[in-house]
């Protein structure tokens, strides 16, 4: 299993700490917790990544809006 840092964590999403930092404390992304550090596993990070998948959705010709 390899494990990565809130900071490789960070890198690979482009955030910053603070908000790996956030998803941890809010659950959405589990963490192991080793003595002080805080590490995720590569795997809860792409399940995490796949949850967070949004599909764009073709709206109609007239429901199109032209700004």
């Amino acid at each position: 299993m390899d494990l990565l840092t809130v900071k490789e964590v960070a890198s690979e999403l482009r955030v910053c700490v603070g908000s790996v930092y956030k998803l941890i404390a809010t659950g959405e992304l589990p963490c192991y917790e080793i003595v002080t550090c805080k590490r995720v596993s590569e795997k809860d990070l792409q399940s995490y990544l796949e949850r967070q998948k949004k599909e764009m959705v073709k709206l109609p010709p007239s429901a199109r809006r032209h700004f």
